[in-house]
């Protein structure tokens, strides 16, 4: 199209421009299955068809993206102006575009792209087949072909070595390391793997909207979500249980003239498990959970302060002592945590006390959050992002803390907006009186623009009129980045393309999604455990979880050209659209109304902003024409008030991972928000971050004017008086609802 048809008939004034693409479907099949794609399906483990195609019926339409916009600008037609239609002839062609001239006259141009057939997964060819794009080259003379080849690609050749050296001999790695007993509970196998790339491939942006062509970018996911599938499908196989979290698969791509290069490397870790030596000899070994015990056994006053007496049992005396000498010296962050109204005394096994002194707070130079630069243009990374948490501490009316750290040890921290009081708060009163909200930002690392606006938020609730009753009417408490091992991960990867879409970032540092760890205990994946502890601090009536999706297509040539356990995401929808997250169960009935109220703020807030209104509509114009009009289930779009959100009912789980199924007489509303901000930047990305702002402002507005119920009373038993005094969930967030 750039190099032939449009210089073609640039000098001409268009009528229309027709272009018919061949439906990419096995030969004799007439049928378009088109499945579910609202939600991912995270694992692709199906391994029952060696003959199923992994691309869509649309193949060579996706292909084309965004070519309206390109013959709209170089053409002058309007995108009604151009058509794409599914091809029904017999002639042996991939595209015919059709150009008519305002004088009727019509010119043809034919188009037959090569493509090769392999494995998904050359080890494991029951998962289906992939059909990547090709080289060949014919040799015509004097009319007749002389030669006729298929050309592999540098692209295929790097694939190649993939799928059949580097996949096989980590598993053969992982296998004489394990003795041939690897099971998911040994993960992870390994701390890296490596795989750097040079190679010289299309890598550019188009001028529309974020729009990108990278083959080098897509080659970026298709090494880093293949191999994690390769893993999967080993443990599925090998022990009936999936490797979901085998070690960083590290991709790592450089656009370079030339040919091409390709280095692996396998890092393994010091040691299994944590451990602290000292002059070379093991001093001391994490424990088992099971194996040690603390317990608040006393809780009593002396002198004007709590006594809190623990009880340790499993653990040697003379650490029990080197822990409570170095909580007293405030060297551990668990003294920054402990209110000086507090001393603590640790009781051994043996029955000897040790006594520990919560140290005097450091004084924290007083800071106005105008006065902090909160980088509301700018990527924020993790080293950034510190920075701004410790300018934080010093703000007024607000309570800045650690909640975890991560798998390698960074710091993930909550922002509490304090109510003024003096003396002792009560949070059981508190969580009596007013409803709580957690708003969490960065779960998936590459999804950049949520950190962004949850600071943004921030300031505007500590700055601005109509919030400063807010504290006094619910309970907010905001995490700015909670994967920060993926945001480690992600900066440095962006500062060589800042554009791409980086899913390896989306997990953490050994490819875990450590959302189904949260509530576990025991999980090595300890960043769960911050929200983990959020909840049981906060029990909140409302998660938002604010998400992100590509900001260009997301297009994979070695996996069917979409990523299998994301094909409804091949491309942007809107610039913000939402997830509601309900339980169907009778006795939850009236959490349903609140969630419905929410998707209505939220969609009146939106409509009051006329840039991002523009850009949902010229997404959700760009999603209709290329992809719901074709395959409405895969590509799904239901819109109220011209935004796009989908409501996914489950009955009440105990085990399920949104606290809406899980916690329903808790949890009212969970609700994932999404933007297109993979990977955002500048000017776009503080927009990105806007939107989530809009919608957590609406939210906020909606609880601040909630009704609540509350069940009051007195019963005598035994003579003695009981007293009760409790908010009754869920809220009432409109004045005709009734309880």
């Amino acid at each position: 199209m750039d190099e032939i048809v449009i210089p073609a008939v640039k000098a001409q004034k268009t009528q229309q421009v027709e272009i018919f693409f061949k439906p990419f479907l096995p030969e004799g099949e007439t049928v378009w299955l088109d499945e579910n794609g609202a939600t991912p399906s995270y694992h692709n483990l199906k391994a029952d068809d060696p003959n199923k195609w992994y691309d869509l019926p649309i193949r060579y339409l996706q292909e084309l993206y965004p070519i309206q916009d390109i013959l709209t600008e170089k053409l002058s037609v309007s995108a009604k102006q151009v058509i794409f239609k599914a091809y029904e002839g017999t002639e042996d062609l991939t595209y015919l575009c059709r150009v008519t001239a305002d004088d009727g006259s019509i010119r043809e141009y034919k188009y037959l792209a090569r493509y090769s057939e392999r494995p998904y997964l050359d080890e494991y060819p029951k998962l289906g087949k992939v059909h990547p794009g090709t080289g060949y080259i014919k040799v015509w003379v004097n009319g007749k072909e002389l030669f006729n080849r298929i050309l592999s690609t540098d692209l295929e050749r790097i694939w190649d070595i993939y799928q059949k050296h580097v996949l096989p001999e980590c598993k053969d790695y992982i296998e004489e390391k394990t003795k041939g007993e690897a099971c998911a509970d040994m993960q992870p196998f390994f701390q890296k793997l490596s795989l750097e790339v040079w190679a010289s491939e299309p890598d550019y942006r188009t001028g529309s909207r974020e729009d990108l062509i990278s083959s080098l970018d897509a080659l970026h996911e298709d090494m880093y979500f293949v191999g994690s599938d390769y893993f999967k499908n080993y443990g599925n196989q090998k022990s009936d249980e999936i490797f979901d979290a085998p070690g960083l698969i590290l991709p790592v791509i450089h656009k370079r003239e030339g040919a091409p290069s390709f280095r692996v490397t396998l890092y393994e870790r010091q040691k299994e498990e944590p451990v602290i030596f000292c002059g070379g000899e093991e001093v001391l070994r994490q424990r088992e959970r099971g194996r040690v015990s603390i317990k608040i056994s006393k809780i009593f006053s002396r002198n004007g302060k709590l006594v809190t007496e623990i009880l340790v049992k499993g653990v040697k005396e003379n650490i029990v002592a080197s822990y409570a000498e170095l909580f007293s010296e405030g060297i551990l962050s668990a003294s920054e945590e402990m209110d000086e109204a507090y001393e603590i005394r640790f009781v051994g096994e043996n029955g000897n006390t040790y006594e520990a002194a919560v140290p005097a707070k450091t004084s924290v130079p007083k800071e106005c959050i105008t006065e902090i630069d909160l980088h509301e243009k700018e990527l924020i990374g993790y080293e950034t992002y510190l920075e701004i948490i410790e300018a934080l501490k010093g703000v007024e009316g607000i309570q800045v803390f650690r909640t975890a750290r991560s798998y390698q040890g960074r710091a993930l921290y909550g922002i509490w907006l304090m109510p003024e009081y003096e003396g002792y708060l009560s949070m059981t009163k508190r969580l009596n009186r007013c409803p709580s909200e957690i708003i969490n930002a960065r779960h998936h690392a590459n999804e950049v623009s949520s950190t962004n606006a949850a600071l943004i938020l921030l300031k505007r609730l500590l700055t601005e009129e109509n919030y400063q009753c807010l504290n006094e009417k619910l309970n907010l408490v905001i995490v700015p980045m909670e994967n920060v091992d993926g945001a480690a991960i992600h900066y440095e990867l962006q500062k060589e393309h800042p554009y791409w879409k980086f899913h390896v970032a989306r997990f953490n540092a050994i490819g875990k999604e450590f959302y189904h760890d949260h509530f576990r205990q025991d999980t090595i994946h300890k960043e769960a455990m911050g929200l983990t502890r959020l909840f049981e601090k906060y029990v909140p009536d409302m998660i938002v979880d604010n998400h992100g999706v590509p900001s260009h297509e997301w297009e994979q040539q070695f996996s069917g050209y979409t990523s299998p356990s994301y094909k409804g995401f091949w491309l942007p929808r809107s610039l913000l659209y939402g997830y509601f997250w309900y339980v169907t169960n009778s006795e939850y009935k009236d959490n349903y109304p609140v969630n419905k109220k929410m998707e209505d703020v939220i969609a009146d807030k939106i409509a009051e902003d006329e840039e991002m209104s523009a850009w949902n509509k010229e997404w959700s114009a760009q999603f209709e024409k290329y992809a719901h009009a074709w395959m409405p289930k895969l590509f799904p779009a239901d819109y109220y008030k011209e935004m796009i959100n989908y409501w996914i009912p489950f009955a009440f789980d105990k085990n399920h991972g949104y606290t809406s199924i899980r916690y329903p007489w808790i949890t009212t509303v969970a609700y994932t928000s999404e933007v297109a901000d993979e990977t955002a930047q500048g000017e776009y990305l503080n927009l990105c971050a806007r939107a989530h702002v809009a919608h957590d402002e609406a939210t906020l507005q909606m609880l601040m004017e909630a009704i609540h119920i509350r069940k009051c009373g007195f019963t005598c038993r035994g003579g003695q008086i009981f007293a009760e005094y409790l908010r009754l969930r869920p809220m009432i967030v409109d004045n005709s609802g009734k309880r």
